[in-house]
């Protein structure tokens, strides 16, 4: 009996206490819409000239990324060391933002064209005589 005793309370340790995403981590969900948001800023960031100008306008913009969901960069950064130490997590994390990513460029693409395309047919249209 003793032995069943053993054997069960091992049982409930080793299975009841499921390693988890520790609460000072922000969690997966919300760091990806972080990592989003940091990636288009990215994006946008890389198309200035100069890195000075670059440095000078992605500070604030990453500073409000953070207000928004509510970090702060020490936050930001003590979660990507908890990522980083994970890449299993933090691969399923990238494919899903990767995805997000392609996905809203190929909407920007779309909206684009039938901007394009409706701007050109409005110069088409025949003008009215006055």
């Amino acid at each position: 009996m003793t032995r069943f005793l053993l054997l069960f309370f091992c049982a409930v340790l080793a299975f009841g206490c499921k390693p988890g995403i520790p609460k000072d981590i922000v969690q997966p969900a919300e760091m990806e819409k972080i990592l989003f948001d940091i990636h288009v800023v990215d994006g946008y960031v890389s198309s200035f000239p100069t890195p000075d100008s670059a440095k000078k306008v992605s500070a604030p913009i990453y500073k409000g990324i953070f207000k928004k969901f509510g970090i702060d960069s020490a936050m930001h950064a003590k979660s990507m060391a908890y990522y980083y130490s994970r890449p299993d997590l933090l691969s399923k994390m990238y494919d899903r933002i990767s995805t997000k990513i392609n996905k809203s460029r190929e909407d920007l693409i779309k909206k684009h064209e039938k901007q394009t395309a409706a701007e050109a047919a409005k110069q088409a249209a025949p003008q009215p005589v006055k």
